[in-house]
C-alpha cells in the first residue's frame, strides 16, 4: 500500500484490468477506444494510453461501465480482479479476496464485520431492495425446477408423484406472490426482466459452437 489516494490506487487497479482484458482479447488502444465511440461514450486512444500508463490517475463511473462493455466483462471484474489477484483493497486501508469485493459490489453479500456490528451490517445489507429481489429471483428459480420436475415425472408416466411434486410447486408459487404483494406494498418495483447472460456449466465459442469445458 502506497501513499497516494485510495482514488488513485483503485483507478490503478482499473487501468491493470482494462489493459489485461484489452490484451487478452488482441484489441489495440485505438481498437477499445473506437469501441467505446460506438457504445455512445467516446474515450480517446491518447487518454486510454494515459490511464493504462499512470499518468491519468482517475477514472469515472460512466468510464467504467463502457469499458466494460466494450470489453465484454462485467464492470465490478474491472474493479476486483477476481482469478488474478489474491487480495484487493477493497475501502481505504481495507484489503479483503477479491471475491468478498465482489459479492459486497454486487449485492451478493456484505463485508465481514466483528460483533453486534457485524450483526448490524448484516441486518441493513438483507434490507436492501437488491438482496430482496435476489431472493425473489432465486425463489422463482427454485419454483421453476420443482415444476419441470413435475413435468419430467409426468413424462415418465409417474403420475402420482407428479401431482405431489406440482401440489409443491403451487405452495411455492402462492408463496412468492405473497412475498411480492409484500415487497410492492413497501414500495419496491417487482417487474422483472427476462434473464440473460445466466452462466452455463460450459463455453461456446460464437466461431465454433460446440460446447467445451473450461480451459
Amino acid at each position: 500500500m502506497t501513499d497516494e489516494p485510495w482514488a488513485a490506487r483503485i483507478a490503478k487497479v482499473v487501468a491493470g484490468e482494462v489493459r489485461r482484458h484489452r490484451q487478452q482479447r488482441g484489441m489495440s488502444a485505438q481498437q477499445l477506444s473506437d469501441a467505446c465511440a460506438e457504445i455512445g461514450h467516446p474515450i480517446a486512444r491518447s487518454v486510454l494510453a494515459n490511464f493504462e500508463s499512470g499518468r491519468r490517475p482517475t477514472v469515472s463511473v460512466p468510464e467504467l461501465l463502457v469499458l466494460a462493455k466494450a470489453l465484454e466483462v462485467p464492470p465490478i471484474a474491472l474493479v476486483f480482479p477476481v482469478g488474478y489477484e489474491e487480495e484487493t483493497e477493497v475501502l481505504p486501508g481495507r484489503v479483503e479476496h477479491p471475491v468478498t469485493g465482489l459479492r459486497w459490489a454486487s449485492g451478493e453479500g456484505f463485508l465481514p464485520e466483528e460483533g453486534e456490528e457485524g450483526r448490524r451490517a448484516e441486518y441493513n445489507w438483507a434490507k436492501t431492495a437488491i438482496v430482496r429481489i435476489r431472493q425473489f429471483l432465486r425463489n422463482q428459480a427454485v419454483w421453476q425446477r420443482t415444476r419441470n420436475l413435475a413435468l419430467d415425472q409426468r413424462l415418465r408416466g409417474n403420475e402420482e408423484a407428479a401431482r405431489a411434486t406440482m401440489r409443491l410447486a403451487d405452495q411455492q408459487w402462492a408463496m412468492i406472490n405473497q412475498w411480492g404483494q409484500e415487497a410492492e406494498a413497501s414500495g419496491l418495483v417487482m417487474s422483472l426482466p427476462p434473464i440473460h447472460g445466466e452462466v452455463t456449466n460450459f463455453l461456446i465459442d460464437p466461431e465454433n459452437p460446440v460446447p467445451s469445458s473450461f480451459d
